[in-house]
């Protein structure tokens, strides 16, 4: 038996208790000021997903769901928008206040791209941050000819005032570098611009969103359109191989054991990345509670038949109005039965078509993982 799977928990047992969180993953807001490509919130950098909910939580609302005596057992928040940019967010300096406020010794982190807010915003945000544990992750895909090829619609010469503003006041500010053929040629120049600037550490990002959505193979280039649907140009695989995503090297292998994606998904082992003991919950921009971002994006890609499944789910234990921790508080939320009972009992069905889950089998499956390896 493969070793992952032999660590897989008991399927009888709930995802976790309430009282097991200690890590939240916060989406403070769906709104960006950017149009990357491959993110769902928008059609290949170009029109605005349809389905995408523009909402986002106010201070008061954090202050109801995040309680501070909850926010004392946890480790780490940290705002990483699986559409939206913390930044952008009304009360992203509130809320962030309010946290650390409670949480001296939390670990507080964010993920965006810099471009927004003046100067003295970062200094502000890096004045509340700084007390305590925290990170600033910027994701700066080049330099200023490069960077806007990915980040669409981030202004250079603002990210980098942003940057500047940040870590003068003191904030301890990342470098996240994601690399395509056309900034390939960039990644050691970009490395020794951000240790010039005092960035605390610089990392190389290998994407896995060149696998095809419904088959085990790679995509050589991906296609970047503009807000009326016209092709624009292409974005591309690296050629150094350094810089592939080794999760791709599985392919093969996958292949040859599984024959096709349809059975991938139903034969897979699931390790799921934040059940028992690793603590970790998502909080999206609408106030729902789910166990993680891919489950999270439900709402707003409804129309895949991997969301539809999962959709089907939730109605069949409560529907949205179950998960809504403005409405019922988190506790509450994770003691519901889809938490406790459902996902992880579907895990254990023979098949997608008997219930299994695709979008878990897809993101936790034993045999490939591009979100691991991104890093490698």
């Amino acid at each position: 038996m493969n070793a992952r799977l032999e660590s897989i928990s008991d399927r009888s047992s709930p995802l976790y208790r309430p009282q097991q969180l200690r890590i939240v993953h916060l989406e403070l807001t769906h709104r960006c000021n950017a149009a990357c490509p491959m993110c769902a919130r928008n059609i290949h950098g170009g029109a605005l997903n349809p389905d995408m909910p523009l909402d986002e939580l106010s201070i008061d609302d954090i202050r109801k769901i995040l309680r501070p005596e909850f926010i004392g057992q946890l480790k780490r928040i940290y705002a990483c928008g699986n559409y939206g940019d913390p930044i952008v967010a009304r009360d992203c300096l509130p809320v962030f206040r309010y946290l650390r406020e409670h949480g001296p010794g939390l670990h507080l982190d964010l993920h965006t791209n810099g471009s927004a807010r003046r100067p003295d915003w970062w200094r502000e945000l890096a004045e509340i941050l700084k007390s305590g544990p925290h990170y600033l992750r910027f994701g700066i895909d080049g330099l200023e000819d490069t960077n806007h090829l990915y980040r669409r619609g981030a202004d250079w010469n603002t990210v980098m005032r942003s940057a500047e503003a940040f870590i003068g006041a003191g904030g301890r500010a990342e470098w996240d570098f994601l690399v395509f053929r056309h900034n390939e040629h960039q990644v050691e120049a970009a490395r020794e611009l951000a240790k010039e600037m005092g960035f605390a550490e610089f990392f190389v990002r290998k994407t896995g969103r060149f696998l095809g959505s419904h088959d085990l193979e790679t995509m050589e280039r991906f296609d970047v359109r503009g807000r009326n649907g016209e092709f624009e140009y292409w974005l591309e695989q690296p050629r150094n191989p350094e810089y592939l995503n080794p999760a791709y090297d599985d392919l093969d292998r996958v292949r040859r054991r599984y024959g096709s994606y349809e059975a991938y998904l139903d034969g897979v082992g699931i390790d799921c990345k934040v059940a028992g003991n690793k603590g970790k919950i998502y909080l999206s921009a609408q106030g729902l509670v789910l166990p993680c971002c891919w489950l999270g994006a439900v709402f707003s890609e409804a129309g895949t038949p991997e969301r539809r499944q999962f959709a089907k789910l939730v109605d069949e234990h409560g529907g949205r109005d179950a998960l809504d921790a403005k409405r019922h508080g988190l506790e509450a939320v994770v003691d519901g039965p889809l938490f406790q009972q459902a996902i992880p009992a579907s895990w254990d069905c023979g098949s997608v078509a008997a219930g299994k889950l695709a979008i878990c089998a897809r993101t936790c499956g034993v045999d490939y993982d591009p979100l691991d390896h991104q890093r490698d």
